[in-house]
């Protein structure tokens, strides 16, 4: 970025006045006028603090360190990345105008928690990705579709600050146990490889590139303009897979509002917790058009899926501490934070017989709501919508022993 000149007018009178003090800013000295710091860096930026001081070096009387953050275009429409910044501008002792001389960057977080378990297409990858990526197994000149599937756990993405790669519109992290599923559908057939992603970078302009590695080799996709976010369901039936009405595809339910009382500043309230009084939290949610049952379940989705409450109600509101046997409802008890998520499935009849245990690791969301999809009848198509509520919970002391 070019150096920029801002003349503030309050900065001409107070040096006029042979000050730099009385205005505002950090400490004694003047500080940029926040709007010029917008305008001159862009991206919607929040200025969060200003940090000015005097100094002399003879071309300059002060210096302002001014730390910004701003979200990017999200990526893939289901990754937001949020980067903070420190600008540095310093004011021209003959100008009296503040000049821009550059940026580090401070933080970069991109919550990547919506794409485990995401399907993808790719039509326009060059012969070259896929041979790197297939090698021999995919003959020269066939004509097909890439797709892939991230696997369900996916590390998060960790930014080296220091990376020399790193540059003011592009941002460099690794990554641990991200991994993915490859086929590709050519008219040859089809060819699996599993794929593991340890590195991968983001942009301003909401690129997010992933370097894929199989065991034939290594090739770099871009999320957001190589691929397409599809429906698990269309993925299946691309790659080959069975298709069937015992399968619930998530990804393409309806969505219903769950509300609860129960969560306050952001957190699950502390009744909520087995050690804490074990009372259920109050929920409330609309009739959903076809539903006679509703499945409520709570899992810690930070400890293996830990069930925490399972049960079938006929009515669309529970009150606080309706359910306190730790056999139906165990609450949270963490040794640390951890975040539970709560489901509330719209059934059309009683499920089959179930046996979840509460209070042990079991499976996913999407394994449970498998097995809710048969009704007791032996007929399948039971779920018909859900609705979805989370929260962190901290126990007030630590539970030695304890999960």
């Amino acid at each position: 970025m070019k150096k920029n000149r801002l003349t503030s007018g309050l900065v001409s009178i107070c040096l006029g006045l042979g000050l730099l003090t009385g205005c505002s800013g950090a400490g004694n000295v003047q500080s940029i006028a926040d709007a010029d710091v917008i305008s001159t860096f862009g991206h919607n930026a929040t200025v969060r603090s200003h940090t000015a001081e005097k100094i002399s070096d003879g071309q300059y009387s002060a210096k302002d360190i001014v730390n910004v953050s701003y979200k990017t275009d999200d990526i893939g429409g289901l990754v937001t990345q949020t980067v903070t910044k420190d600008l540095e501008f310093r004011l021209n002792s003959t100008s009296n105008s503040w000049e821009y001389i550059g940026e580090t960057l401070t933080s970069c977080d991109v919550n990547n928690s919506n794409l485990p378990g995401t399907s993808w297409k790719c039509e326009t990858l060059s012969a070259d990705t896929i041979a790197s990526l297939f090698g021999d197994e995919v003959p020269a000149g066939d004509t097909g579709v890439l797709y892939f599937r991230f696997l369900k756990k996916m590390g998060q993405f960790a930014f080296n600050l220091s990376n020399a790669d790193n540059i003011s519109s592009e941002r460099f992290f690794g990554t641990v146990g991200t991994n993915a599923k490859a086929i590709w559908t050519g008219s040859s057939g089809n060819v699996e490889k599993s794929i593991s992603i340890t590195e991968g970078s983001v942009t301003d302009d909401g690129d997010l590139f992933l370097v894929f590695t199989s065991d034939k080799g290594s090739a770099k996709i871009n999320l957001k303009t190589d691929a397409v976010n599809i429906p698990e369901q269309e993925y299946d039936e691309a790659t080959g897979k069975e298709v069937d009405n015992s399968k619930v595809y998530m990804d393409s339910l309806p969505v219903f509002e769950v509300t609860t009382q129960s969560i306050e500043g952001g957190e699950w309230r502390q009744p909520s917790g087995l050690k804490e009084g074990n009372e259920s939290p109050e929920l409330t949610w609309a009739p959903y058009d076809g539903a006679t049952k509703y499945a409520v379940i709570m899992i810690d989705t930070s400890t293996s899926n830990w069930l925490c409450w399972y049960t079938i109600v006929d009515k669309t509101h529970l009150d606080e501490g309706e359910y306190t046997d730790p056999s139906v409802y165990a609450g949270p008890y963490p040794a640390e934070t951890h975040t539970y998520e709560l489901f509330v499935v719209a059934l059309r009849a009683d499920p089959q017989d179930l046996s979840f245990v509460i209070d042990a690791s079991g499976g996913d969301i999407h394994s449970k709501l498998d097995f809710l999809n048969k009704a007791s009848d032996g007929s399948f198509g039971n779920v018909l919508a859900y609705g979805t509520i989370k929260a962190p919970y901290t126990s007030p002391e630590l539970y030695y022993g304890y999960r």
